[in-house]
């Protein structure tokens, strides 16, 4: 085929898809989001600056980016160009069917009210060559979806909307159906989705930053050296001691501590004698897989082991996006795992809260340190916390439970408490976390009884270069 011809077929499916994007509501010009008016929260670079912060590229470079792409470079740019790789390998590499993809990746942003993803989901679908009756079926109503992606879609949307309640059953269908490979690509699919619907929602991002029509994937190959693929862990700053005599300064939740520190620790025993949806492969069935940057350092983490055993090709983009941007910042991973253990709470993903306890031992407090910690955060008083990480707590809670209700103002607030390197690094690890419980609930893991990060990111673990 001819480059004009290419070019002329592209045009019409993102004709297509405007159409179809109109057609839905879903335009521009009438986005429903709480940023409509407020505009992005971070200031987005252009095309030309983003490539100019980002690591050099082998091939691949110097075209149009997403928006989310451009936001994010501004303040991790080796982070957004390993964001590049990781969403290429989801909307290209991934073993799903590309429109049966594109179905669920809609539903996903549907639920979350991100109209931004929709657009992308749906010039997806078209891209893949999805006729107009069944896209106006997958974005109709529920009752409506077509018979072969039924499972499928219901799968997107629980994991969406309640992770936890995904019955056994439905899954094993999706396993019966696709086999286990192509199921567990369904539950990084909708974990990369909760993800990057947090960053656009948070970041405040529309259709309109990007003029020519929803971007398709990205081929891109950076230098070697760009990314960090081997496992760090950055060095922590000794944990200032809880307060007391504090004053609470975020509006209470009436429902957060209808749950007792007690009854979590419950939840958490209970976790560990889970059934896990998919067999657990070892270590050494996993190594084989690995590329040797992967392979030097075994784990017993067990989410590690099923998405790189079953689908290395979306898991490890995944941990290098989030290796790099370890190594790209400098975190406070007592206040992160604390930002982290609220997430948790919040969504009830029991397994990643029993991670949350194990590595704020990691990072140098005891067992009844951390018991306190996470006894105040189980509650509705968080005096015994400074202001600013209170807020960031609030943001946390809300960005978990209700994505589409954050605002402008509401970053904003996070930028002036912590700075504007700080808080970019701190959203993109809360919307980091809305990734990992889905994976957790998903897989339905159980929970290790030994604390797995210590020979993983102990003492003796491997540290940043």
């Amino acid at each position: 085929m001819s480059p004009e011809f290419l070019e002329s077929k592209d045009r019409r499916i993102m004709k297509f898809a405007r159409v179809l994007t109109l057609g839905l509501g879903l335009a521009a010009a009438s986005l429903s989001s709480a940023f409509a008016e407020g505009g992005p929260a971070v200031n987005v670079l252009t095309d030309r600056e983003a490539w100019e912060r980002m690591p050099e590229t082998v091939s691949g470079g110097g075209g149009a980016l997403p928006a989310w792409a451009r936001a994010v470079a501004a303040r991790l740019p080796r982070t957004a160009a390993a964001m590049l790789e990781l969403d290429h390998a989801q909307r290209v590499t991934s073993p799903v069917d590309p429109k049966l993809r594109a179905a669920m990746r809609w539903v996903i942003a549907d639920c979350n009210r991100c109209e931004y993803s929709m657009a992308h989901a749906l010039a997806d679908a078209v891209r893949a060559g999805m006729d107009e009756a069944t896209v106006k079926a997958v974005t109709g109503d529920p009752s409506g979806w077509p018979a072969e992606y039924r499972d499928a879609l219901e799968f997107a949307r629980l994991h969406t909307l309640d992770a936890p309640s995904i019955p056994d059953a439905l899954f094993a269908r999706l396993v019966e159906r696709y086999g286990a490979k192509q199921a567990a690509a369904m539950v990084l699919l909708g974990a990369y989705g909760n993800f990057q619907d947090r960053v656009a929602l948070g970041l405040g991002l529309e259709l309109a930053m990007e003029p020519d029509g929803p971007l398709g994937p990205i081929a891109v190959a950076f230098a070697p050296g760009s990314f960090q693929s081997r496992p760090i862990m950055p060095p922590q700053p000794k944990a200032e001691p809880l307060r007391d005599g504090g004053a609470t300064v975020v509006d209470r939740d009436p429902e957060w501590s209808e749950l007792s520190y007690e009854a979590l620790q419950s939840r958490l025993e209970g976790q560990r004698a889970r059934t896990p949806r998919l067999p657990v492969p070892t270590w050494d069935e996993v190594v084989k897989g690995l590329p040797p940057e992967f392979a030097q350092r075994p784990t017993r983490i067990v989410w590690n082991l099923v998405g790189m055993g079953y689908v290395p090709e979306l898991a490890l983009p995944w941990s290098r996006a989030t290796r790099t941007m370890w190594a790209e910042t400098k975190p406070d991973r007592v206040f992160e795992e604390s930002l982290f253990w609220i997430q948790t709470r919040a969504i009830r993903c029991n397994y990643c809260m029993g991670h949350c306890e194990m590595l704020l031992e990691v990072a140098g407090l005891d067992r009844g340190e951390v018991a306190e910690r996470t006894r105040r955060l189980a509650g509705d008083d968080w005096s015994a916390f400074p202001p600013e990480q209170q807020r960031a707590f609030a943001y946390a809670r809300k960005l978990t439970k209700a994505p589409w209700s954050v605002t402008t103002a509401d970053y904003r607030g996070l930028e002036a408490d912590l700075g504007p390197d700080v808080a970019m690094a701190t959203f993109w690890w809360l919307c980091r976390g809305l990734y990992m419980t889905r994976v957790s609930d998903g897989f339905a893991l159980p929970l290790e009884r030994e604390n797995v990060f210590m020979d993983f990111y102990g003492p003796g673990g491997p540290k940043p270069k």
